[in-house]
């Protein structure tokens, strides 16, 4: 990655190529009268000019014929232009056109990290572990509800590929067969447990086990191939096979404590395969807290004016509130949650607009309007409107652990709409998450909360939750010291 001293150095370089190129007469003149000893400009860049050109005279075998030495400089600077020029139309095409990868590491945001060392801590990592280790873990609903879950975005998968992925408690083999689908499998090949994600080859629909060259089907998990068998493959060589769709630049496996079929399926985001729409970016945290925390912020609007009322001009910094910017710009926020009716109880709605004000007065040209559905517990669908037209997200929270949950999201946007502005909304949607993260990240899940009647869309949004957990659900069980990241 470019450093800033370095991107700096290049511009300057850029500029003053770019500027002799422009004022190429002068410069040439500059050239022949320093080469002949005659000093017609003044200032500290005809001098530097000059000691440059006498050094390069010494060095260069044919610096004796000036009409060489002008040739190979104006050889040199329009060179340098070119490649300047280049390079800026490299970056406003991607500032326009291009697509961003956003990706925020598990220790970078959402702790209070101390100025110094605390109690031998030396690394933000050790403590992050140690607020991980000390946190309050309280009465939990299961860290793994049912539904369909992220493991995998699609341009990480090539046809022909295979992987592991780590999630829900799960160890799962992914990849894509001969004809690009994706398939998702128990990691563990059935034989002798070696993981088909870890070197597995494909051949047609199916996965061949690193360790003997056992073969199983994408589609039924079967075993189909055992190269060294004579006899007829067991009907217990099998590993599980879990229902897998793949939109909006996902690959998602259906999971459900129960092992029952899909209630519902997902589709790609509307105008999304007509072209209307085009993808711009993605973003990726890691959030320390129950799964069930996140979404559940959608029913608490009452949180909405105190956290995130400050403009988000001020960062999400753990003393943002404090700062002049964030007192200057501020949002308001109106907000509703509903759960939706059959056949579509599994999603809850929540519709917002926030409108930005500088120093009371209010930007109607900045203000966004949102409908986000809540597609069970582990994928929203969200639709941003502004004066600058439509952005989609496709949002989707994965538990890793039980309290280590990874939330992503893809955006697209009107095809017109360019990508440095749809960074910018992303990145103030990033901001506002982040402020969340600060509680997340130190928050225990209570089970029976004291509320007051304002907070009733709290209890609301938990009956409706409810429906992703189910009998066999599985509860919490590993010890405290085995939080680390």
């Amino acid at each position: 990655m470019m450093t800033p001293s370095v991107s700096l150095l290049i511009h300057i370089s850029g500029l003053i190529a770019v500027s002799q190129i422009i004022f190429s007469g002068t410069y040439e003149q500059n050239v022949f009268d320093s080469l002949n000893g005659n000093m017609t400009g003044t200032g500290i860049f005809n001098v530097a000019l000059e000691r440059a050109l006498y050094a390069m005279s010494s060095a260069v075998p044919f610096s004796s014929d000036v009409v060489s030495v002008v040739w190979l400089l104006k050889v040199l600077l329009y060179s340098a232009a070119t490649l300047y020029i280049l390079y800026i139309g490299r970056n406003l095409y991607q500032a326009i056109f291009g697509v961003v990868e956003l990706y925020c590491p598990e220790t970078k945001v959402g702790f209070d990290f101390p100025s110094r060392e605390m109690n031998g801590l030396v690394t933000k990592r050790d403590f992050v572990n140690e607020i991980r280790r000390r946190k309050k873990i309280g009465e939990i609903p299961p860290p793994y509800p049912n539904g369909w879950f992220s493991i995998l975005r699609s341009n990480e998968l090539k046809t022909r590929q295979s992987t592991a992925v780590n999630a829900l408690g799960q160890n799962f083999a992914v990849f894509r067969d001969d004809e690009g689908k994706a398939h998702v499998l128990d990691a563990y090949c059935a034989h002798l447990g070696a993981n088909l994600g870890v070197g597995g080859k494909i051949y047609g629909s199916c996965i061949e086990c690193p360790f003997h060259g056992w073969q199983f089907d994408g589609e039924t998990g079967q075993c189909t191939k055992i190269p060294y068998a004579k006899g007829k493959i067991p009907a217990q060589a099998k590993v599980k096979a879990w229902p897998t769709i793949e939109c909006n630049g996902s690959i998602l496996v259906w999971h459900d404590a129960e092992e029952r079929e899909p209630f519902w399926s997902l589709k790609d985001l509307e105008g999304i395969a007509n072209g209307r729409f085009v993808y711009r970016l993605s973003s990726t945290h890691f959030i320390n807290a129950h799964v069930e925390d996140i979404p559940e912020n959608g029913a608490d609007v009452s949180h909405l004016a105190y956290l995130h009322g400050a403009g988000v001009s001020s960062g999400s910094g753990i003393n943002y509130r404090e700062l002049l910017s964030g007192r200057l710009h501020t949002h308001s926020w109106t907000a509703r949650w509903e759960s939706l009716p059959e056949p579509s109880t599994h999603v809850g709605r929540m519709t917002l607009t926030v409108t930005n004000n500088l120093m009371g007065v209010n930007f109607k040209f900045l203000d966004v309007t949102s409908v986000a559905d809540q597609m069970g517990p582990g994928v929203v669908y969200l639709n941003l409107k502004s004066k600058f037209g439509t952005v989609l997200l496709f949002q989707s929270l994965t538990p890793l652990e039980p309290f280590l949950q990874k939330h992503s999201l893809v955006a697209y946007s009107d095809w017109w709409i360019p990508t440095f502005l749809v960074k910018w909304m992303v990145q103030a949607y990033n901001i506002q998450l982040e402020r969340d993260m600060i509680v997340w990240n130190n928050k225990r899940y209570n089970h029976k909360p004291v509320l007051v009647r304002e907070d009733e869309l709290i209890l609301k949004h938990r009956r409706w939750y409810s429906q992703f957990y189910s009998e066999n659900s599985e509860k919490f069980t590993f010890k405290k010291d085995e939080l680390d990241f």
